[in-house]
């Protein structure tokens, strides 16, 4: 990944927006929105990030990575090591995930233990989760089993924190008893996750127009220390602004259009945020 253009121009990000919001099909105006401050990237098998480039990140209020480790029987993630001592140096908590390929219960026990054997040859400390990524399959009952069969061989391996990753549009059926601590849902160009009980929601993989993968963590599954995880959102009608923010964001996140924010607090698209800023968001 190649972070360029930090101060992308106002013109810029607007008609990336505007392309967006093409896509949409359904609009999202006067829809309430759950809003989460915790803020969770994704480095995955295809992205190349640089120290400084995780740095940047965690200045924008970004609070924790996920890194792919490992993905069906034989691949594993060779950069493991400085990418984990880069989240450290920047101050973010950081997990790991297995990306599935398996198609039956036996392919499910045997990524289960290429994931589990690679884990065991790394330091793991309490703080850190494990995520099933399971993002390119119809999630059915059959599938189900075979995610059910995953986990009980990482418990046995001694990891007890888990989570799961799935594409909303791919849902066939429910989680019920699925065995996993956090659900983690992928639903892009939507003002919400698009299923209830979620712990954590992928919104886009274009952050900021900088290929990032990008989650609201809402409970702080991922992005807070044990012990402070649960804390409950801020739902009032104004809203504080954070590092990264920028309009069009704060407007997403709250269902609103650009126009109505900027009617409603008085600005122009010209405005610039300031981090602390109190917006009016309804």
């Amino acid at each position: 990944m190649v972070i360029q253009g930090l101060k992308t121009s106002t013109n810029r990000l607007f008609s990336s927006i505007n392309k967006r919001e093409k896509r949409n099909k359904e609009s999202i105006r006067g829809t309430r929105m759950v809003r989460c401050y915790n803020l969770l990237a994704e480095i995955g098998k295809e992205d190349r990030f640089t120290a400084k480039e995780i740095e940047f990140l965690a200045n924008k209020g970004v609070r924790a990575c996920i890194i792919e480790l490992t993905q069906g029987v034989s691949w594993v993630n060779l950069h493991e090591l400085e990418l984990k001592h880069a989240c450290q140096h920047a101050n973010m908590l950081y997990h790991f995930k297995h990306k599935a390929d398996f198609k039956n219960k036996d392919e499910a026990i045997k990524e289960a233990w290429h994931f589990g054997e690679y884990l065991h040859s790394t330091k793991l400390n309490d703080e850190t989760a494990l995520v099933l990524d399971v993002s390119s399959m119809v999630i059915d009952d059959d599938t189900i089993e075979n995610i059910r069969t995953f986990r009980s061989v990482i418990k046995e391996f001694g990891y007890k924190r888990t989570g799961l990753q799935f594409r909303t549009e791919s849902l066939l059926t429910s989680f019920d008893n699925c065995d996993y601590d956090n659900l983690w849902a992928i639903n892009y160009y939507a003002c919400n996750a698009g299923i209830d009980g979620v712990g954590t929601w992928r919104f886009t993989n274009d952050w900021h127009g900088l290929n990032v993968k990008m989650s609201y963590d809402f409970l702080g599954y991922y992005t807070e220390i044990l012990g402070n995880q649960g804390i409950q959102l801020d739902l009032s009608n104004t809203y504080t602004v954070r590092p990264g923010d920028t309009l069009w964001l704060v407007a997403y996140q709250h269902g609103i259009s650009v126009e109505e924010l900027l009617k409603i607090n008085g600005l122009t698209y010209d405005s610039s945020l300031r981090v602390g800023q109190k917006l009016q968001v309804a």
